[in-house]
């Protein structure tokens, strides 16, 4: 029997939220026990989607969010890619709280890694693209924008001149999409949610349609985004998107609207594991295992520039 091939296109490891630059390095991390709506959604199966309305579920959410990457180390991602069998891992920084040297420093720790990186929009835009090009030059795979906790939209110039630089280097640039808060009112961290809905990345796609994008989360977080995604850029031929936290009848939707060569497999580690993730992706094509296996690995190596054995 073939082995099964995997490749998570969409993964974190250290505090993404804050800048607790202790995390990823450390071993036997663990905070008290909480409550964990992230586990609650994956073993219902993705029923659901991951943001509600409810002020006070979405703020036990935001609270099991930051405990879950304050236990996020490279050695426990390490022992989880064992357990499920993974060829490789992205893992996706978000500055100013994870780097690209430090995601790229856990991939001489561990080959499986597979490092992007994320534009300093601190930086006036020449210091920024400079940098962009040498962190392509040390071994990123691709680039992560994160509109929300970088507060900055992706109709920003300064996000459009990093994307260039991706985009002309053939490599992948992923926006996360989403509205949805990240703290709770009372935490100082300047955000804009509304910077994740997804007309954003929709007029990215028609900007740059020779260029490989991928929506991440399907389009968004709170439903319904997939759907409007895919309508909105009808004829485009670069669309892609990823299945985190998506469950089987979605992921085979995904298929249908964007393409079987244009959907990745993913999870957003640590929030969500890989072994729940993987048995959705496995149920949506049981009967279609090349298909399955476009989704699970060869897509992410094409556009990653990988091996493909």
């Amino acid at each position: 029997m073939k082995k099964r091939r995997v490749i998570d296109f969409h993964a974190h490891v250290g505090d993404i939220f804050h800048e607790n630059k202790n995390i990823t390095f450390k071993t036997n991390v663990k905070k008290y026990e909480y409550m964990d709506p992230f586990a609650d959604l994956e073993e219902s199966g993705f029923d659901r989607p991951v943001i509600v309305q409810d002020e006070k579920q979405h703020a036990v959410l935001i609270e099991a969010g930051q405990y879950k990457v304050w236990e996020s180390t490279l050695a426990k991602l390490s022992k989880d890619i064992d357990e499920s069998q993974l060829d490789y891992v992205c893992l996706l920084p978000i500055l100013p709280n994870t780097t690209f040297e430090e995601y790229l420093a856990a991939s001489m720790l561990d080959k499986r890694i597979i490092p992007f990186t994320c534009a300093d929009f601190t930086l006036p835009i020449e210091e920024m693209v400079a940098k962009l090009k040498k962190d392509i030059g040390r071994g990123a795979k691709g680039l992560k924008i994160h509109p929300v906790l970088q507060n900055t939209s992706l109709s920003d110039p300064r996000v459009h001149a990093a994307v260039e630089v991706f985009g002309e280097a053939g490599l992948p640039v992923t926006p996360h999409c989403g509205v949805n808060e990240y703290y709770t009112p009372d935490k100082p961290y300047e955000t804009n949610a509304e910077y994740g809905d997804v007309k954003y990345v929709i007029e990215l796609f028609h900007e740059y349609p020779d260029y490989i994008i991928v929506a991440a989360h399907g389009g968004g977080t709170t439903g319904g985004e997939m759907e409007i995604l895919a309508e909105e850029t009808k004829g485009l031929k670069n669309v892609y998107t990823d299945t985190s936290i998506r469950n089987a009848e979605y992921m085979y939707k995904a298929v249908e609207l964007f393409g079987e060569d244009r959907v990745m497999f993913a999870t957003d580690y640590p929030f969500f594991s890989f072994k729940h993730s993987l048995e959705q992706c496995e149920k949506a094509f049981a009967s279609e295992p090349e298909v399955l296996d476009k989704v699970l690995f060869k897509n992410s190596a094409r556009l990653l520039h990988l091996y493909d054995g």
